[in-house]
């Protein structure tokens, strides 16, 4: 009986989350860990367990909650999961230390989810992220080549004005003033 009414609930929190209803979708993620507890801590359940804990993480980071996702995504971490399922864990644990300035934890997850090889859909953010955190760390060369990465990952992800501004500063960090003036003529252009 918890079973089936788990991952029937299961299903209908991930249909709650898929049309945008992440509020309501956390509340119903969460409602499944009180609801149906004993079960969850099983063999059997675990699956359940796991796939609920993964879906409660993603959400409050698309929440921008990212204290409350990181130990969720630090214990996913340690989940046997599906390598797209486990990279998109490493991305998200990536994205939540450097929203916290924990820049060397972010750029091991970085390097970890890079290991697995990076989605189609995540190219562009993960990029961006993660020349963002090897700036914060002062591997301004690295940094650069990351953000060029971005641009050339399509439109999704930060506005077009971030990426160049961030490719300005930099080549400004690395010596390079007449391409950070021409990097930042073009934040600029895009701007008007």
């Amino acid at each position: 009986m918890s079973e089936n009414s788990a991952e029937n609930d299961l299903c209908r929190a991930t249909a709650l989350l898929e049309q945008g209803h992440r509020e309501d979708g956390l509340q119903a993620l969460s409602s499944i860990l009180v609801n149906y507890g004993d079960w969850l801590k099983t063999a059997d359940g675990r699956v359940v367990y796991e796939a609920v804990q993964v879906q409660r993480a993603f959400s409050l980071m698309h929440l921008q909650r990212n204290l409350e996702a990181k130990p969720l995504l630090e214990e996913a971490t340690r989940f046997e999961l599906d390598a797209d399922v486990r990279r998109d864990v490493h991305c998200h644990l990536g994205r939540c230390y450097h929203e916290l300035a924990f820049y060397t934890l972010a750029r091991e997850q970085f390097e970890q989810a890079n290991a697995l090889g990076i989605s189609e859909e995540w190219e562009a953010v993960f990029h961006y992220y993660y020349g963002y955190t090897l700036y914060e760390l002062k591997e301004f060369q690295r940094a650069k080549r990351e953000f060029i990465l971005c641009l050339q990952s399509g439109p999704s992800g930060p506005e077009a004005t971030l990426r160049y501004s961030m490719l300005a500063a930099t080549s400004r960090k690395l010596g390079e003033p007449s391409e950070a003036a021409s990097f930042e003529e073009r934040a600029k252009s895009l701007k008007r």
